[in-house]
């Protein structure tokens, strides 16, 4: 007993320390950027490798694509030299999941199969995709309107933190939606039905675990092959797939090549996410599904984001009283806002940015179009806990330098 407060000790020990220097660290990283940042990046090769300098994240893998189809990628990878990434790597891409979901939703509102204003009552409950038992928990009159932006109550299942612990617990096991939402605690708030222009935005992965059952329901196959016939065999991209589902049960399955995430532990060393979701990461995928589960390679993201905000932009989603303020913790930017699956950033210089972000354990994605320059960019990210608006800024310096 005795060896385990010692234990425990030393871990609060570090994760105090860690915090009391924070401070100090972002100066002298502030100071480190400035004096590389002296004169904009030449080439984003430049610009990730003083990104990845600067947060001393693992690996970095980007692609630009511009107006006129010529692309520029780069990767870069930690002095090391352990895991290094390349090009065409595929990257687990978190919450960028939901542009994917969000476009079919978008493609069966075209086709008729269900509105915007349809409720889960029609569209779930009556169908028996849920049970009564769940109507506490999830309001059968949200629309899928309400769903797609957020403005729902419905807490998020990722908000339990048994979650994790049953994930951690079984970690090769497979788990269907129904799982998921078991995860699924009491409303943020009450929904409001009679006046829905009050329901907050409050973002929630269970949102889109929704509608990934709402487009099966509509369509009676499976996600997967919507996404395909809808987007990825169209638009030829052929490295991104939906892991922990048929016929990819885990991320080993994955074809081509698989970057290795990785997570800082409380003395600030590198940990390979496998070592605790083990490599396959079933559970992990298989119960993220339509709100994270996708891989991909910085190429297709950047060719795919354009695409996106194109289609957002043809049904007139981006105008301004569909999104709603969330939070910016950064100072390279000044305005964070999510609309219908779909976020608005702007720089402080001024550049407007559209598309999405992403987080999943041993990852991150930044991929966002950026209209006035009429160029897309992909960043893909093998650590959870980056700095990664850090890393954008530095790329957007390189972008906005570009004539």
């Amino acid at each position: 007993m005795r060896s385990n407060k010692s234990l425990f000790a030393v871990i609060a020990l570090a994760v105090l320390c860690t915090q009391c220097c924070s401070y100090y660290k972002n100066k002298n990283k502030s100071r480190t950027l400035a004096l590389l940042l002296s004169a904009p990046p030449q080439s984003l090769d430049q610009a990730i490798d003083i990104a990845r300098t600067v947060t001393k994240t693992k690996s970095i893998s980007a692609m630009i694509i511009r107006g006129d189809g010529t692309a520029e990628g780069a990767v870069s990878n930690a002095a090391d030299g352990t895991n290094p990434v390349t090009i065409d790597t595929r990257f687990s891409i978190g919450s960028c999941t939901k542009m994917f979901i969000a476009g079919s939703v978008f493609k069966l509102i075209e086709a008729n199969k269900f509105s915007l204003d349809d409720t889960l009552q029609k569209l779930l409950y009556e169908t028996g995709m849920l049970g009564d038992s769940h109507k506490s928990r999830i309001n059968p009159s949200i629309r899928v309107k309400d769903l797609l932006y957020h403005r729902t109550g419905i807490r998020d299942y990722l908000a339990d933190a048994t979650y994790y612990t049953a994930v951690y617990a079984s970690p090769n096991s497979a788990w269907d939606h129904i799982k998921t939402l078991s995860y699924v605690g009491s409303p943020d708030y009450t929904y409001d039905n009679a006046n829905r222009g009050n329901n907050a935005f409050k973002y929630s992965n269970t949102n889109y675990i929704l509608l990934g059952m709402v487009i099966e329901q509509a369509t009676g196959i499976k996600v997967q092959e919507s996404i395909s016939e809808y987007f990825l065999s169209p638009l030829g991209l052929g490295s991104t797939y939906m892991a922990g589902v048929d016929p990819y049960p885990g991320l080993k399955s994955i074809p081509g090549n698989m970057a290795i995430g990785y997570e800082k532990d409380i003395f600030g060393n590198w940990v390979k996410s496998s070592a605790y979701i083990t490599e396959d990461a079933t559970a992990m995928y298989s119960s993220t599904w339509t709100c994270g589960n996708m891989v991909s390679t910085a190429g297709d993201m950047a060719r795919w984001v354009k695409q996106y905000y194109q289609l957002q932009r043809s049904k007139g989603y981006l105008a301004a009283d569909f999104f709603k303020a969330g939070a910016v913790s950064s100072d390279y930017f000044t305005e964070r806002t999510f609309g219908c699956g779909i976020e608005y950033v702007r720089h402080r210089s001024g550049a407007e940015l559209w598309g999405h972000t992403g987080t999943i354990m041993g990852f991150n994605s930044l991929v966002f179009h950026i209209p006035a320059k009429d160029l897309s960019v992909a960043v893909l990210i093998n650590d959870h806990y980056p700095e990664r608006w850090t890393i954008l800024h530095i790329i957007l310096e390189y972008v906005n330098a570009m004539p």
